[in-house]
């Protein structure tokens, strides 16, 4: 056998190889000669006459010297081994990282859709248990930071897809930094690093789904992260008296509960990664997040809903722990299904609903926002043979959220 001469880049000064190469080197010697002399093999034969001459068991003494050959070889191979991972990463983290490329590279393809807080929380409970997970972020927002930077620059809403792109990476405090948000400093008071990060990159690139793709390379995603639509959107709602708004900050601001959401343009483009992801997923996941502003954003355009109507995968919506004041006021936990069915034309298969009770001091502290429990019924839901997967889904504390890891591990407990 050759080396190549990249083979021997590794004898170069420096390179703090060749020291335990020779102490592995020894061990094998002494292992050999060891094995040999308490064997007592044709080529130790004298050798071990010798011994045995002098008083020395030559079995007893070759085991000793084949033992601490061996010992030698490990010590060598691993002082090696992480004295060369240690140039490319921290050697005590590499069992971690050969979990995720091993055991996580082979999860379950999760296609989510949705937006808000409540997507990224969900994210980080999925990326513990797979690394094929694929968000599809609503792009309608038009408030904040966000809708500042709309309104300078030709892009869709990037708040929801930071918060996203913070959650899937694992970047050493990469969320820390997406999320970060300026407190001072004319023109970017209000705005968050990450937000313009991602319109850095649309400069760059000049194209915002080439922006959000070189996101997607450089942030190390345990996943990917796609906006719904890569062109700037407005999501108009009809309210149940009839009233039209446009803009999604407006939504909540007119009082009663949303009939009808759509988009303007309606004819909006779609990322060719969002429809493979819709329609390759093992899993597609509606939710949780505000029903109308994010979830059923995000599956307005037509290329979406066209996917999600095509897609073999099961539909499972996530039903919101409360109720949202100007989108979903009275709505009980069928009614979020029943709005899914009319924008997108198909029924989910399954449904999860938290049926735990929620502490009345959490309870009181929502009621002040007008926000209330959302009802449960099950004859609905068995009704139309739709799957449900109940229990205690909420995080401790005083907030009303979905817990990522009894959300994440229920969806693909139930999905396996």
């Amino acid at each position: 056998m050759t080396l190549k001469p990249t083979s021997l880049h590794w004898l170069r000064p420096g390179m703090r190889v060749k020291r335990y190469l020779l102490v592995a080197g020894l061990g094998l010697l002494l292992f050999v000669l060891g094995l040999g002399a308490a064997l007592g093999g044709a080529p130790f034969f004298a050798l071990a006459r010798w011994l045995d001459a002098h008083g020395v068991a030559p079995r007893i003494l070759g085991v000793a010297l084949a033992a601490g050959g061996f010992l030698l070889i490990v010590f060598g191979v691993r002082a090696m081994n992480r004295s060369v991972l240690s140039a490319l990463t921290d050697p005590d983290r590499v069992p971690e990282l050969v979990y995720k490329r091993r055991v996580l590279a082979a999860g379950p393809r999760i296609a989510v859709l949705g937006g808000g807080t409540g997507l990224g929380r969900l994210l980080t409970g999925l990326k513990k248990l797979t690394g094929r997970t694929a968000a599809v972020v609503a792009a309608t927002d038009d408030g904040g930071s966000t809708g500042r930077l709309r309104r300078d620059f030709p892009v869709p809403a990037v708040g929801d897809l930071v918060d996203c792109l913070a959650a899937l990476s694992e970047a050493e405090r990469l969320p820390e930094l997406m999320r970060h948000r300026f407190t001072r400093g004319e023109g970017l008071k209000g705005h968050t690093f990450g937000n313009l990060f991602l319109v850095t990159l649309n400069e760059i690139t000049g194209r915002f789904d080439e922006a959000i793709r070189e996101a997607n390379r450089i942030l190390a995603l345990e996943g990917e992260v796609w906006p719904s639509t890569p062109a700037p959107a407005v999501l108009v709602a009809e309210k149940e008296d009839g009233q039209v708004v446009r803009g999604e900050s407006r939504i909540r601001e007119h009082p009663g509960a949303v009939r009808r959401v759509w988009l303007e343009p309606a004819k909006v483009p779609v990322m060719p990664e969002v429809e493979r992801a819709i329609l390759e997923a093992q899993l597609v996941v509606l939710g949780p997040g505000s029903l109308f502003s994010s979830v059923l954003a995000a599956a307005l355009p037509p290329r979406v809903r066209a996917a999600l109507a095509r897609t073999p995968a099961p539909l499972v919506a996530v039903v919101n722990l409360m109720t949202e004041p100007g989108e979903t006021d009275g709505f009980d936990a069928f009614s979020h299904v029943e709005a899914i069915h009319a924008h997108i034309g198909r029924w989910p298969d399954a449904a999860v609903v938290h049926t735990a009770p929620i502490p009345e001091a959490v309870k009181a502290r929502y009621a002040e926002e007008g926000r209330f429990p959302v009802a449960f019924d099950p004859r609905p839901f068995e009704a139309r043979g739709i799957a449900l997967i109940t229990g205690d889904f909420r995080a401790p504390g005083m907030l009303a959220q979905h817990d990522p890891d009894r959300l994440a591990a229920a969806l693909v407990g139930w999905r396996a």
